[in-house]
């Protein structure tokens, strides 16, 4: 049964309960809602797909042209007005750096994929949810034509991030305008992310006698964000964006997470660290911090606004128009 039935246990879209019929002005608490401004926007998907999202800045700067976007890509539960007590906590903080750039220059995308909140409900998949976040970052792309993008995936979201950016190639050729458009992607960031589904279900059933260890085998979906990284260090590996940018990452790990097992987050570490030549990658582990909650520690912030900052301030952080 759980073989068959394995991917209502990884994506769950429908928990907690209500999660796919939350309003925002009916269901967010309007302290989540200070100082930052909130725009739903639907996205064309593959197919009959249509993807449900928001667009959250810092409250009156809506109509500047932000210089950074984060794409977010969320876990395996919920939808993305849950994870706006996060965006707003990075939106209304003040910079860290002394440039005059600061929250105001940062917008976030968090689009829910199929069967999350209200985008379409159709069966999900790990193809289905890749494409759903490609045709994220078109839509990211498209809108934000000279921003930096920064992904940010947390969780399932990491892996995900992982491995649709493998999948991104970039080909020197200038007549290739939309892989000259994915050089527009300057940062990566992971939060307590998934290495594998696989390494999930050993980890959760650590012990060789329970039959439960040996479904691994059997996961239909493997987000296998460990063999993507490791596939960055072989002599074969195409040009993609995370080949360039492996060694940018910022790698955040809750210090007590619940769920996801640290390891995971230190195997994508030093897999990256292999693979960079020419720059490291930065782990951070967060103490203190639980699974969910590590964007109210005090570690959390002054990390994310240093890594932006040092996205904004890169000299090669032109961007393709």
């Amino acid at each position: 049964m759980m073989v068959v039935f394995q991917r209502r246990i990884i994506y769950m879209g429908y928990a907690p309960l209500g999660s796919r019929k939350e309003e925002i002005r009916k269901h967010v608490p309007l302290g989540h809602l200070r100082g930052i401004s909130c725009e739903e926007i639907c996205i064309k998907g593959e197919g009959k797909v249509t993807l449900a999202g928001i667009v959250v800045r810092q409250e009156g700067h809506t109509n500047e042209p932000p210089g950074t976007v984060i794409v977010y890509l969320q876990g395996n539960a919920g939808n993305p007005l849950h994870r706006l007590p996060v965006f707003q906590q990075l939106l209304r903080a003040p910079a860290i750096s002394s440039s005059p750039q600061n929250t105001r220059d940062v917008a976030v995308v968090a689009v829910a994929p199929r069967s999350y909140w209200k985008s379409t409900p159709s069966r999900p998949t790990e193809r289905g949810l890749l494409s759903d976040y490609l045709h994220t970052l078109h839509y990211t792309l498209d809108r934000f034509p000279s921003s930096r993008i920064i992904f940010y995936g947390h969780s399932l979201g990491g892996a995900a991030a992982i491995c649709l950016l493998s999948k991104l190639h970039e080909a020197t050729d200038s007549n290739d305008i939309l892989s000259q458009r994915y050089h527009n992607i300057k940062g990566i960031i992971l939060e307590n992310p998934f290495a594998s589904i696989p390494g999930m279900v050993r980890a959760l059933y650590p012990q060789p006698w329970l039959p439960y260890r040996h479904l691994a085998q059997l996961a239909f979906d493997k987000w296998d964000a460990a063999a993507d990284m490791r596939m960055l260090s072989t002599p074969s590996c195409p040009n993609t964006t995370l080949k360039r940018l492996a060694g940018n990452m910022l790698i955040l790990l809750s210090e007590n997470d619940e769920i996801v097992p640290p390891a995971m987050g230190t195997e994508l570490y030093n897999a990256a660290v292999v693979s960079s030549a020419a720059a490291t990658p930065r782990l951070v582990v967060v103490k203190d911090a639980l699974h969910e909650n590590a964007w109210d520690k005090r570690q959390w912030l002054p990390e994310m606004k240093r890594y932006i900052d040092v996205i904004r301030n890169k000299r090669d952080s032109n961007v393709v128009h």
